[in-house]
């Protein structure tokens, strides 16, 4: 007897039509349904019920097929990518709010002074005193420079990102959503998730790091700032999209095309 699952195989099979690849596809989605089927039995749903939520979940077998040609696929790939550096670039805005914050409660020189040591020549501490007068030293000078820099460039990679998410979302409702294979789905997050921890934990450490060597010294703590709020930022991200990672997995069903990117 027939259920949900393989009508769904059987509809699954006319879209891809034959080939190697399409007899694997339809074993792996057979495969996939069945494991979801089997999690629902597992929270008390019957089989046959269990079987219709999978397929629910799964999606249109037209859009799945679609989305496996090699075209549609490249598309799809070209989608997600677009999305995932969207909110990679808003993430960077984020992270130049945070480092105004920063500046506004603990002063440039935590957020970029230079390390101890650092000297300028006579010619650039006047180039630094040009732009800040008021600062009274050519350390103090350099310092509100480097915040500037920090916190208006990280603002502009935000507000660009905002702008191609918004150029996304816009191409999305003129020309219909587009589907993304589930691989690249799991990519695009790994990817995320990867990227977002590395740069979190190599920046925040080294942040944490430097104020305790520079406490242990006796030494004023400059130019931890914006280690440290790149690095929390980009953390939070990087956990957002292990979360979306670990719900994707443990669904076993397609997930969202977000990356920060479920």
């Amino acid at each position: 007897m027939t259920d949900a699952i393989d009508r769904y195989v059987a509809q699954l099979a006319d879209r891809l039509g034959a080939g190697q690849d399409a007899w694997r596809l339809l074993a792996e989605t057979d495969g996939h349904l069945r494991d979801a089927q089997s999690a629902l039995q597992a929270q008390g749903m019957d089989p046959a019920e269990a079987a219709e939520v999978a397929v629910r979940r799964f999606g249109d077998p037209a859009a799945v097929a679609k989305a496996r040609s090699p075209r549609r696929r490249a598309v799809g790939l070209l989608s997600g990518g677009w999305l995932v550096v969207s909110l990679g670039l808003v993430v960077i805005g984020l992270s130049g709010l945070a480092s105004w914050a920063l500046e506004a409660i603990w002063g440039p020189a935590f957020l970029a002074g230079d390390v101890n040591g650092v000297t300028y020549t006579a010619a650039r501490c006047a180039d630094f005193l040009g732009f800040f007068p008021q600062a009274g030293s050519c350390a103090a000078a350099a310092a509100m420079h480097h915040s500037d820099e920090i916190v208006s460039e990280r603002l502009a990679a935000g507000i660009l990102g905002i702008v191609l998410l918004a150029a996304w979302l816009l191409v999305r409702r003129l020309r219909g959503a587009v589907p993304i294979a589930r691989e690249d789905r799991r990519m695009l997050l790994v990817a995320s998730a990867v990227a977002f921890l590395g740069v979190g934990m190599v920046g925040f450490g080294s942040g944490v790091l430097s104020v305790a060597l520079d406490l242990v010294r006796g030494l004023a703590v400059a130019g931890v700032g914006v280690r440290l709020s790149d690095g929390a930022i980009a953390l939070v991200a990087g956990v957002v999209a292990l979360i979306l990672l670990v719900r994707f997995a443990r669904r076993g069903v397609s997930a969202p095309s977000a990356p920060a990117p479920a």
